[in-house]
C-alpha cells in the first residue's frame, strides 16, 4: 500500500510591516509577496495595536521613526518577548540608534538607502536563515554603542562638575539671556555674573559665550531645575 504523500516543506514566513511611509509599505508588501512571503501592513493605530497585530507573525519590519507613535526602538523588546524576529527598517545613518535597537533584541537591520531589490533580498535572507548579522557585525555595533555612551558620559561630566550657581548661569545663557538679564533674575550684581561666566569659559575650555552654549547643546546637557521661589 502506498504511503500518503505529505508536504514537509516549512510554511512561508509571515511578516508585519510597521512603516509610516505608505508608498514604501505597500511596495514592500507587494515585493515580499512575489518572493513567496506573506506580508501585511500595520494600522499604526497605537503601540498597543502594533503589538496585537504582531501576535501571529514571524517577522516584523520596524521603522525607527514612527511619527506620532514615537521611536520604533521602544517596540523592539515587547515584540521579541512575543518570539517575533524584529528587523529594523531605517533611513537613519546614526549607527548608535541602530545599535541600541540591536541591543534591545532586533535580529538585524536594513536601510532605506539600499536598492529595492537588495532590500527584499536582505529580508528574504532573514526569513530563510533566521539571521542578518554575523556575530562579528553584532559585536562591532554594540562596541560602537558602548564607546558612544562612554564619550557622552565624558562630555557631560564636565558640566556636572560645575557649581550649582554656574549651572544656573549657563542655563540662562542657553535661554538667550544676557549677563545683565541673568544678574537681574538672580538678584546679584552684574560683576558677579560676569565672574561666573569667565569661570565657565575657563572650566569648559571655550573662548566665547556662543561656543559655551553650543558645547552644552552638543553634549545634550540639560540645566537643573531652578528651585528658587
Amino acid at each position: 500500500m502506498d504511503s500518503p504523500v505529505t508536504d514537509d516543506s516549512p510554511a512561508a514566513a509571515s511578516l508585519l510591516i510597521v512603516e509610516d511611509h505608505a508608498l514604501l509599505a505597500q511596495s514592500l508588501r507587494l515585493g515580499l509577496r512575489e518572493e513567496g512571503l506573506e506580508a501585511r501592513i500595520s494600522s499604526l493605530a497605537s503601540p498597543e495595536a502594533v503589538l496585537e497585530e504582531a501576535t501571529d507573525v514571524d517577522i516584523v519590519l520596524l521603522d525607527l521613526d514612527l511619527g506620532n507613535l514615537g521611536s520604533g526602538r521602544d517596540l523592539v523588546a515587547p515584540l521579541t518577548e512575543r518570539d517575533v524576529e524584529v528587523v529594523i527598517l531605517t533611513g537613519t545613518r546614526n549607527r548608535a540608534d541602530i545599535a541600541e535597537a540591536i541591543e534591545r533584541g532586533a535580529a538585524g537591520y536594513v536601510t532605506k538607502s539600499e536598492s529595492f531589490d537588495d532590500l527584499l533580498s536582505s529580508i528574504s535572507e532573514l526569513a530563510e536563515l533566521g539571521r542578518l548579522l554575523s556575530r562579528h557585525q553584532r559585536d562591532q555595533l554594540l562596541g560602537e554603542l558602548q564607546a558612544s555612551r562612554a564619550a557622552e558620559r565624558e562630555r557631560r561630566a564636565a558640566f556636572e562638575a560645575l557649581t550649582e550657581t554656574e549651572q544656573q548661569v549657563l542655563a540662562g545663557l542657553m535661554e538667550g539671556k544676557s549677563a545683565h538679564d541673568i544678574a537681574a533674575d538672580r538678584f546679584v550684581s552684574l560683576a558677579t555674573v560676569r565672574t561666573q561666566i569667565r569661570s565657565l569659559l575657563r572650566k569648559l575650555d571655550v573662548g566665547s559665550q556662543l561656543a559655551l552654549v553650543a558645547l552644552a547643546r552638543r553634549a545634550g546637557w540639560e540645566p537643573p531645575a531652578d528651585d528658587r521661589s
